[in-house]
Order: C-alpha cells, then sequence, then structure tokens
C-alpha cells in the first residue's frame, strides 16, 4: 500500500481575536503560545487560504487532520461546517467533497485544554490516500 501524501498547513494563518477586522497573520508551529494565550482572553478564530491540492484522482480520499491542537472547538471549510473537534487528540475528517481551487479552512476556538508544561507540537494538515485497489 503506498503511504498517504501529507500537506502541512503551517502558514500562514490569520488569527481574528476580538475584532473581526484587525487580524494577526500567524505562522504555525511557531505562533502556537501566542494563539494559546490569546484564546485564553478572546475568543479565537483561525483562517486560512489553500489551493485544492494537485494529484487528487478518482477514489483518492483527502483528510483534513487535526493533531494534539490544545483546545476543542468547531471547524468549516468554504463556509461549509465540518463540525466540532475535540482538544489534544487525533481527529480527522474526510473532506474532499468540499475542496474547490480556492479553500477557505476556519477554525473557531473553543475552550483552551489545560496544559502541561510540555505539550507535543500541534499540526494541520492535509493527508492525500490513494485509491484503494480492490
Amino acid at each position: 500500500m503506498t503511504e498517504p501524501h501529507t500537506i502541512r498547513l503551517n502558514g500562514p494563518w490569520e488569527m481574528i481575536a476580538g475584532v473581526p477586522d484587525e487580524p494577526t497573520r500567524v505562522k504555525l508551529p511557531a505562533a502556537w503560545p501566542q494563539i494559546i494565550q490569546a484564546a485564553r482572553s478572546s475568543s479565537i478564530v483561525l483562517q486560512r487560504w489553500f489551493h485544492r491540492p494537485t494529484g487528487i484522482d478518482d477514489g483518492s480520499v483527502v483528510q483534513l487532520k487535526l493533531a494534539e491542537l490544545p483546545f476543542s472547538g468547531s471547524i468549516s471549510l468554504n463556509d461549509t461546517s465540518l463540525g466540532m473537534f475535540p482538544a489534544q487528540k487525533e481527529h480527522a475528517l474526510d473532506v474532499g467533497d468540499h475542496l474547490t481551487d480556492r479553500c477557505c479552512l476556519t477554525i473557531s476556538v473553543g475552550e483552551v485544554a489545560e496544559l502541561s508544561e510540555t505539550i507535543p507540537t500541534p499540526q494541520i494538515s492535509l493527508a492525500i490516500l490513494p485509491p484503494q485497489s480492490h
């Protein structure tokens, strides 16, 4: 079996804290401490634009993967709600049907998790799984 192709969605992201017309540009993974700090005192929305990945064949599965995010929240792609996600867990969603030529991923931060001194580096990525042969 062929390994999935992973595309990390590290940046740039727009962080909208409180006032919606004053976004701050952040680059992941370096900006996680800044995002966590802001989320403790204000409502936060993270938004990132990206192009539809190339190399998606018929039968390919495209998943949005959230790994170890330090907060719970909700997620949408191109203004379509994909539901809620838990804090500090692995979460994967099939998003192939929601991809357009230019995509907008929006994460609304819910509650910040209780964090220990050392936390894993959170990761947001797309995984393109090859078609299954039968």
